[in-house]
């Protein structure tokens, strides 16, 4: 049983090139022999009529019977013909035969060709071809057309030519049309060779390239200048690689960060409580350095909550309530929360909210993590007595929230990957900053779950300014 593509479009592409040339062949084969047959009809009718004339000839007496039977006689040579003159009574009178045969009983004649001596009576010319049941006991095609004298039927002309003397002609055109075919049907082979090879080449280097992928190869390039749909495979299995490789060096990151902020409490606790069961620490310390024992628990607990939030939202196993939600009383009650951070470092608040209620189409409990995440990095890294503004403004059917710190502005280059997780702009994961690393991907991805969006402004003389959008309630 064939096995690969090649194997099966060859035999493919064979079967169709052989039976195309048989169904031609065969075809071909019928109109050259009709067209034969119908050119051999109209000679012999012609040969038929000639006869005809010659006998009325002779009847008039402008012809001897000698001069009729040579003429007769070098009709049938030349056309390879079989020429009979019968009388009216069915008598053979004349007859020219290149076989051989020199006379046909009035039996004969009565016996095979009965049916054409009916229409023959009628003043008709009769074209009929005959199988082996005729006096020559052979396929032939038979002409015949009526003597007419004065009016009269006075005899008949019969030509005779034996199909098989037809064949033999039509041989030499067979074998050329066989020759014709056989050389096409080798031709298509070696171009149906070529195409194949060419056609598959592409899909044998996507075929090498996914082995390479199964092992976990992700740095790889298929080179396919197809445009066609295997040069589209190629480019979506670039693509893939590539995806494939940001995920696994996102993926070896990932470990890597939460390795190190997982490591880093633990490490700390373990640290205090072995000194404190050592007696290096102070009994009068025992207590301070406890509550930071509990603020680093604290602060492994958080993480851990963050990362099975941010699973679940992004497995979609996240359940959420969407109802109306006052934007502005929510903003101000989760600005109240900050309000001991807010004055530990001495921020001004600008709460620039539309007057009255508006109202938006969201999970509050989400809608409330997304504002206390936002707040309290914009709280985070604002300067010791800088600014914190929240916003909110119409635009047709939504609402457009915004948060803005006074402040060092984001890199530009880092902005792109805010939002991902334990993506942190100082590289070092030094603790000067507290949190988890991954509450702004938390807030894109639950904004995402609402079919809103989120994006980031910032430089030096501004600050940096989150914006989201939410759905306005009818």
């Amino acid at each position: 049983m064939i096995k690969t593509i090649f194997g099966k479009i060859m035999l493919l592409f064979m079967a169709i090139i052989m039976i195309a040339l048989l169904l031609s062949g065969l075809m071909m084969s019928q109109v050259v022999r009709n067209a034969y047959l119908d050119d051999s009809k109209q000679q012999m009718t012609a040969t038929a009529d000639d006869v005809e004339n010659l006998v009325n000839l002779y009847a008039n007496g402008a012809l001897s019977y000698y001069q009729l039977n040579d003429q007769i006689a070098a009709k049938a040579k030349a056309n390879n013909n079989a020429i009979w003159i019968i009388n009216s009574d069915l008598a053979g009178w004349l007859m020219k035969d290149p076989s051989g045969r020199t006379s046909v009983t009035q039996k004969e004649i009565q016996t095979y060709y009965d049916d054409m001596i009916a229409e023959l009576n009628k003043g008709n010319t009769v074209r009929k071809i005959t199988e082996a049941n005729n006096v020559f006991n052979t396929p032939v095609l038979t002409v015949a057309t009526p003597v007419v004298s004065d009016g009269q039927i006075v005899g008949y002309v019969f030509v005779h030519k034996q199909i098989y003397e037809m064949e033999q002609s039509l041989m030499a055109m067979y074998r050329q049309i066989v020759l014709a075919a056989g050389i096409s049907a080798a031709l298509g082979i070696v171009l149906t060779y070529i195409f194949s090879k060419s056609m598959l080449r592409p899909l044998s280097v996507v075929t090498l390239g996914a082995r390479q992928l199964a092992k976990g190869d992700f740095d790889i390039h298929l080179r396919v200048s197809s445009k066609d749909e295997i040069g589209q495979l190629a480019d979506t299995f670039n693509s893939v690689a590539r995806d494939l490789k940001k995920y696994e060096a996102s993926r070896e990151s990932l470990i890597a960060n939460v390795s190190h902020e997982l490591r880093s409490p633990l490490t700390s606790i373990q640290g205090l409580v072995q000194a404190a069961l050592d007696g290096t620490i102070p009994k009068d310390e025992i207590g301070h350095y406890l509550e930071v024992v509990l603020g680093e628990s604290k602060r492994l607990n958080l993480l851990i909550t963050d990362m099975l939030d941010l699973a679940k939202i992004e497995s979609g196993q996240f359940p959420m309530q969407v109802e109306h939600v006052d934007i502005g009383e929510l903003i101000r009650r989760v600005l109240v929360s900050f309000e001991s951070k807010i004055n530990a470092k001495g921020l001004g608040v600008e709460a620039d909210l539309k007057d009255g209620k508006v109202y938006v189409l969201a999970d509050m409990n989400r809608l409330t993590q997304v504002l206390h995440n936002i707040m309290e990095n914009a709280i985070k890294f604002a300067p010791e007595g800088g600014r914190l503004r929240v916003s909110n403004e119409m635009h047709g059917d939504s609402v457009w929230v915004s948060i803005n710190n006074s402040g060092d502005a984001i890199p530009e280059e880092d902005i792109p990957y805010i939002f991902d997780r334990f993506y942190k702009i100082d590289k070092s994961h030094t603790r000067e900053k507290e949190g988890t690393g991954i509450g702004l991907s938390i807030v894109k991805n639950i904004l995402k779950a609402h079919g809103q969006k989120i994006w980031v402004t910032s430089n030096a003389q501004d600050g940096t300014t989150f914006t989201f959008t939410l759905k306005k309630a009818d």
